[in-house]
């Protein structure tokens, strides 16, 4: 595994005891680990320094359009789901992530994405949810409104399913949420997903603060009155890892010395923006006091 799981088993000691939220940061990984038997993302959650973060959710991008409707290596990322339960002691929720941009030979991305839905389900859900969970499935796309009614009738009707047939199964959905979408595609979404992720392209606390705030407050069409209520989404905002983004938009600024600079901002950020918020009421809906609040994309 490269530079950031090995530079962020340095010293912790700087980590916030009165972080808002768990302190933990959730993982997104676009490496797919278990197709090589590649050992070392399980083996640094094994570590003492890896313990301090894997509180947080994970989030494995296993499937995109360009696929249509096939899921690689299932069976070796069932093991690989099981193994990474049973020796680490994770007991975040582990996302199953479709990615876009995949082009598909035929039909539209938003067809392929609602067809990630059952795919989950078939493959990973009866083998996993029950014994191995919290687990859920996240999308990584840019759908329109219509898009997201197709992928959130399809969730829909799998929860429907399992209520009346297998009611131990449970799961989860994240969307990936960034600043450009629609107002219509943003209610839908906020309203019908367990969660969001929020991507936050800043390597300063300012430019960090500015960009929490900037999703709370212009983004989000009901921030200043009670209509957030019927929003049922909980945010984590979510920094790069990404070493080939543009200096001031990455966490790769800090390598080296160390990740724990990435942390500490991305904690500290949230901390602040809770106090200068127009509306704390909105503010603790959408983040959740125990929850996994920061996150690190490109985790590898």
């Amino acid at each position: 595994m490269i530079h950031t799981l090995a530079i962020i088993a340095v010293s912790l000691s700087s980590f916030f005891v009165d972080a808002y939220g768990s302190g933990c940061l959730a993982t997104y990984s676009r490496k797919k680990y278990w197709r090589d038997g590649d050992p070392s993302f399980i083996e640094f959650f094994k570590t003492d320094e890896g313990k301090q973060y894997n509180c947080g959710d994970a989030y494995l991008a296993v499937a995109d359009a360009s696929r249509e409707g096939q899921l690689p290596d299932r069976f070796e990322l069932i093991q690989f789901v099981k193994g990474f339960r049973e020796q680490t002691g994770n007991d975040g929720t582990i996302y199953f992530t479709y990615v876009g941009g995949g082009s598909p030979s035929r039909g539209t991305e938003a067809y392929w994405a609602a067809d990630f839905v059952p795919m989950v389900e078939l493959f990973l859900l009866y083998d996993l949810a029950s014994e191995y969970g919290p687990v859920g499935m996240s999308f990584d796309a840019e759908l329109d409104k219509a898009g997201w009614s197709k992928v959130f009738g399809a969730v829909e009707d799998t929860r429907r399913y399992f209520a009346e047939n297998y009611p131990d199964i449970t799961f989860k959905v994240d969307v990936r949420l960034d600043h450009s979408v629609g107002k219509e595609a943003f209610d839908e979404i906020m309203r019908e997903a367990d969660h969001v992720s929020v991507p936050t392209f800043a390597s300063d606390q300012p430019k960090l603060l500015a960009l929490y705030n900037n999703f709370l407050e212009k983004t989000c069409p009901h921030y200043e009155d009670d209509n957030f209520m019927g929003y049922n989404a909980k945010i984590t905002f979510v920094g790069t890892g990404d070493c080939s983004a543009p200096c001031g938009t990455t966490m790769c600024d800090f390598y080296p010395p160390n990740i724990t600079k990435a942390h500490d901002l991305l904690q500290v950020a949230v901390n602040i923006s809770r106090t200068i918020s127009l509306s704390q009421g909105c503010f603790d809906h959408l983040l959740e006091a125990d929850g996994t609040l920061i996150g690190l994309d490109y985790f590898e």
